[in-house]
């Protein structure tokens, strides 16, 4: 048994600044499986911070009690340079301010590397810890050099070391779901179960290289080729923690003990009292989500509740204009799909064309492309 806590710098991001990672690893010593949990790629979004911090309090305790059999390895905040962009009291930590891009966009991408590699031995087999480092080596030679890209890449090169990777995000007012990839439906399905996540997405590619997909897409190439076993494939997923104002310890408490309950049923360590039951799931493709936009400016009143159903044609929110002639009526908003309502924005005042719900449907909308499915707001 053995915790060690690391601290890697980044490139100065500007004369007198410095900035970090910290990781902290629990060793078992028992397994050689292991797992990887970061929270904060979006630096505005905080529950998944505090979920973090129960989990280290619940992982010394398993530690002491010898209860870890695997490794598990935990970044408690994945993104430092978006928590330091603090504008007027607000951390405006989802894109970059010195080039506006998303932070979980454009991690580095492996997957061509990965193909040539295919291309060239398609005949062999490789274990687990040997597509690891064959991973490593691939994402070495890419190069990194200012403070943002360096970050990612030093995430990616330590989740590739792994076995299980959950990233850990919120939306701005939303039911918990997560996102995941159709190969990797059961084990989604058991994560979800754990945690009690009621939706998950899935999808064959999401585009626009985030985070977990940069580690699941080269898997998913290796394994699909046939040069190392379907049940060794790396898993990964975006674990969507509610909305930005859902930071509680009660709620953070829970959310830690469901990912507690998969890494013990993944075989990583074991829990006492045994494991719980599993909450019911239901999955949604992702080409089915439908981004619903706003036909008006003004404030947004809801008809209909995070979680509800809701129906094609169905009213679920009403815009009230603000700068109309007196006894304008109100605009109605129509839900577009059969299905239920994940995200509602956490701020009422709204522009034409602004997203004004996360709607999970059963049915691909065919505006929906595969890998063109992530929005980049």
């Amino acid at each position: 048994m053995s915790v060690i806590t690391e601290t890697t710098y980044l490139p100065s991001f500007a004369p007198g600044t410095r900035h970090h990672l910290t990781t902290h690893r629990f060793n078992g010593g028992q397994d050689s499986r292991s797992a990887y949990i970061q929270a904060g790629v979006h630096a505005d979004e905080h529950p998944g911070l505090l979920v973090i911090q129960h989990l280290l309090g619940r992982l010394q305790e398993l530690d002491k009690a010898s209860q870890i059999l695997g490794e598990v390895v935990i970044c408690p905040f994945a993104n430092p340079v978006g928590l330091g962009q603090n504008i007027f009291g607000y951390v405006t930590g989802r894109f970059n301010l010195a080039n506006g891009e998303n932070f979980n966009r454009n991690f580095p991408d492996i997957s061509p590397a990965v193909e040539e590699f295919i291309a060239k031995n398609g005949a062999a087999h490789f274990t687990s810890s040997e597509v690891k480092k064959i991973f490593t080596q691939m994402l070495e030679l890419i190069p990194a050099v200012d403070t943002v890209a360096t970050n990612k890449k030093l995430l990616l090169e330590e989740a590739f070391r792994h076995d299980i990777v959950l990233d850990l995000h919120c939306d701005t007012s939303a039911a918990l779901h997560l996102y995941s990839t159709l190969h990797q439906q059961e084990r989604a399905i058991l994560l979800a179960g754990c945690m009690g996540i009621e939706t998950v997405f899935l999808e064959e590619q999401a585009g626009g290289q985030p985070f977990d997909e940069a580690f699941g897409k080269p898997w998913k190439l290796l394994t699909q080729a046939g040069l190392a076993n379907p049940q060794d494939c790396g898993f990964s997923t975006s674990i969507e923690l509610r909305g930005q104002a859902d930071v509680n310890d009660e709620v953070a408490r829970a959310d830690a003990e469901g990912i507690l309950q998969f890494l013990a049923h993944e075989g990583l360590l074991t829990l006492t009292p045994p494991l719980a039951e599993l909450a019911n799931v239901e999955i949604y493709p992702l080409e089915g989500a439908s981004h619903l936009q706003s036909p008006a400016m003004g404030l947004l009143v809801w008809k209909k509740q995070l979680g509800q159903s809701v129906s094609i044609g169905e009213l679920i929110a009403e815009i009230v204009p603000i700068d109309s002639a007196l006894g304008a009526p109100r605009v109605p908003v129509f839900s577009d799909v059969d299905g239920k309502i994940i995200v509602q924005p956490l701020f009422k005042l709204v522009r034409a064309g602004q997203r004004v719900a996360l709607l999970a449907g059963k049915t691909p909308l065919t505006h929906r492309k595969t890998g063109q499915l992530l929005q980049h707001f």
